[in-house]
């Protein structure tokens, strides 16, 4: 009875988490601001709520993990990219489009993975990367939303993929020692170092309007560290593959909030290359 109460209370974490997340592109796109500035932000308030709690809690785990420092500023390194890709995306195609792009990782995770793991490539591999890839061209030549899809929001968002499978290769190397807790909350810290950098390389400020404080605060302390807080508890209560499929909630609620709160509605172009992405990430984790 226990096993069954935890297998629900973990799938409703995940479910939870990743229809939260899905509201991320709404929000990016009410935030009058620059996507890395919107990006600093999040990381801001994530850190600043996570980082204090976890040193409490892990204060050993979080000192010794420090070891592996290289490890941790790149990874940071690739996260302040994806998000600033992602975001960037967002605010030039169809939230649903940037996050379907963005859920390529588990598909370039299987192709870079022999290089960085030594790990073969699988028939299952080539099957999932010619659906995704036909996925991305369907989505691209979409034609729904008054004209040809923005080149470089499309761009945006297969970067902001690419950099998320590196960084998902990285955190498996460094998730082998140490808690996600842990690894999530130097991941935000170096990310927000890095994010500060790109920001004063950029535009010298992170002015932000008065009005825009309230969605900033909720997409750092509720869409990131709450978040994430809920997922890595639901990950360590339920199987991967339940996880993977669960994860998928993201780019549909995505569209949901799109449509519900920016007139966003999905071609039939954008569901049939998202269908194919989706299918492609199943089949790389369930074969």
């Amino acid at each position: 009875m226990s096993n069954r109460f935890d297998k629900m209370v973990g799938v409703s974490l995940v479910g939870v988490a990743a229809v939260i997340w899905g509201s991320n592109g709404v929000i990016v796109n009410f935030i009058p601001a620059d996507a890395y500035v919107i990006a600093f932000f999040r990381t801001l308030f994530a850190t600043l709520t996570l980082a204090p709690t976890v040193f409490i809690l892990k204060k050993r785990e979080f000192i010794k993990a420090a070891r592996e420092w290289k490890l941790l500023i790149f990874n940071g390194f690739m996260n302040a990219l994806g998000w600033g890709f992602l975001f960037s995306s967002m605010k030039l195609i169809p939230i649903a489009a940037s996050v379907l792009l963005n859920y390529l990782a588990p598909i370039f995770v299987a192709v870079l993975a022999p290089f960085f793991l030594k790990e073969k490539i699988k028939k299952s591999i080539i099957i999932s990367l010619l659906l995704s890839s036909t996925g991305v061209t369907i989505i691209f030549y979409n034609q729904g939303y008054g004209g040809s899809m923005d080149i470089l929001g499309v761009v945006y968002g297969l970067l902001s993929g690419l950099c998320y499978a590196v960084f998902i290769l990285l955190s498996k190397k460094i998730r082998r020692e140490y808690s996600s807790y842990v690894l999530a909350s130097y991941t935000y810290f170096f990310t927000l170092v890095f994010l500060s950098i790109i920001v004063y390389m950029t535009s010298n400020t992170v002015y932000v309007r008065g009005d825009s404080i309230p969605l900033l605060l909720l997409i750092g302390i509720i869409n990131t560290a709450f978040a994430v807080t809920i997922y890595f508890h639901g990950l360590g209560l339920i199987e991967a593959q339940r996880v993977v499929i669960l994860s998928y909630l993201e780019p549909l609620s995505a569209a949901f909030f799109g449509v519900i709160l920016l007139n966003q509605t999905p071609s039939i172009q954008l569901a049939i290359g998202g269908t194919l992405i989706i299918l492609s990430g199943y089949i790389v984790v369930r074969y």
